[in-house]
């Protein structure tokens, strides 16, 4: 990984000292005063150098790859459906991703049957796997509350898309060797939760919906023992955790969590401050990384479709 990250950062500077050699090659040149001047205000437009440095990184980056293993049986049109409203959202997820972040190395994300509901990240092969189980788990933990199919697919959705962040953050964790302060699972949630809210399309409700799955496992697991030695934080805080950070993000649009007893008020008073915090220290993190454009403004292109990867 050491050696992938070192070419990375010997491609980035190869691009600028080409970009600088330009600028400087069109300085010699000799012609006629206006038509100087108007190559002066253009070399040094960010634009310009924004396009350049672009088109050459765009050749070097590394890239989120998909695949998607055979299943041997649905349970039926609803169950299929459902899988593919999730692969899709994932997908679309994916491509915001390849927006924002400069990858130094490829993620394969992985859909496949395992044997049972889970997601994991492996640092050997930087895969990302989901379980088709996971989904179809979602979609009946889910079944009590909705009884409409087309809601509990979208919560099923929105549960998925929550749970492939968390581990893509532990994939940007080991890619970029990335300190962390406390336990790795617990600011994977932040980076899940953070990324959903940070003006990605329904991003917030699909945060909401991952925040409702930790409650609604919490209720299931009632009165059975815990396992404390667990490295994720108990599913009812994991629930509070979420929830705080969506109300601190924006808390008018979320007082009624306040007001319908979801959050409690002596937890939403720090919440701000909570999520001020937490989203420093990411952006902290990952700004070395971003996108170039980033970098300059936050404006953000298309969607890569709406079609599963080919």
């Amino acid at each position: 990984m050491t050696k992938a990250i070192s070419k990375w950062i010997f491609l980035r500077a190869l691009v600028w000292i080409a970009v600088a050699f330009s600028l400087l090659g069109q300085t010699n040149r000799a012609g006629d005063p206006s038509k100087i001047e108007s190559e002066k205000a253009h070399r040094y437009s960010e634009s310009a150098i924004s396009s350049v440095a672009n088109a050459a990184l765009q050749k070097n980056l590394a890239d989120l790859k998909f695949s998607y293993g055979k299943r041997k049986g649905f349970r039926g049109s609803a169950a299929k459906g459902n899988s593919l409203v999730s692969e899709q959202a994932v997908y679309t997820v994916a491509g915001e991703l390849k927006k924002r972040f400069a990858l130094s190395f490829d993620i394969r994300v992985v859909f496949e049957e395992c044997g049972g509901p889970d997601s994991f990240y492996d640092d050997d092969t930087h895969n990302i796997t989901i379980c088709y189980e996971l989904i179809d788990a979602y979609y009946d933990l889910f079944s009590p509350t909705l009884k409409a199919r087309t809601a509990r697919a979208e919560a099923a959705k929105g549960a998925i898309v929550s749970m492939f962040l968390h581990e893509v953050a532990h994939a940007l964790i080991d890619g970029w060797d990335l300190p962390i302060a406390g336990r790795e699972e617990d600011a994977a949630d932040q980076f899940s939760t953070l990324l959903l809210i940070d003006g990605m399309r329904d991003g917030d409700q699909m945060a909401l919906d991952g925040a409702r799955s930790f409650k609604l496992l919490a209720d299931l697991e009632r009165g059975q023992e815990q396992d404390y030695s667990d490295p994720h934080s108990l599913d009812e805080q994991r629930f509070f955790n979420t929830i705080c950070l969506v109300y601190g993000h924006q808390p008018e649009q979320y007082e009624y969590l306040i007001r319908n007893g979801t959050l409690p008020a002596e937890r939403a008073f720090e919440c701000e401050e909570d999520y001020a915090r937490v989203n420093k220290s990411w952006q902290t993190l990952l700004a070395p990384h971003l996108a170039y454009s980033n970098y300059q403004k936050k404006a953000r292109g298309s969607s890569p479709g709406d079609g599963r990867p080919h």
